[in-house]
């Protein structure tokens, strides 16, 4: 299985700025959307909300390049799983989680 992305890929993905005073032991809280700032009350809506997200950049271009372009969605958001996730964080609320190396 591919990784979807390299750290560098990343970085020129997403604005990865992690959310005031929350950290994950796991990778970088990704707070690139208003709604992704604001973290999620249940996984759910995160993942809901984040393959929403990721499915919208594919298509308008603003990642991916092949081999995404030819991906369906389902394979792209399967193929992201391996480095994002959402996990819930000291404050209760779900946030989306990205980790390069993978999880």
């Amino acid at each position: 299985m591919r990784k979807l992305m390299t750290a560098a890929a990343a970085a020129t993905a997403f604005v990865a700025v992690p959310v005031l005073a929350q950290t994950s032991p796991n990778g970088t809280v990704l707070t690139n959307s208003p709604e992704m700032a604001a973290g999620f009350d249940n996984k759910g809506q995160c993942q809901s909300s984040f393959r929403q997200l990721r499915n919208e950049q594919r298509k308008s271009g603003s990642r991916g390049g092949e081999p995404y372009d030819s991906m369906s969605n389902g394979e792209y958001n399967k193929a992201s799983a391996t480095t994002t996730r959402c996990e819930q964080l000291e404050d209760g609320r779900y946030y989306v989680v990205f980790n390069a190396t993978g999880f």
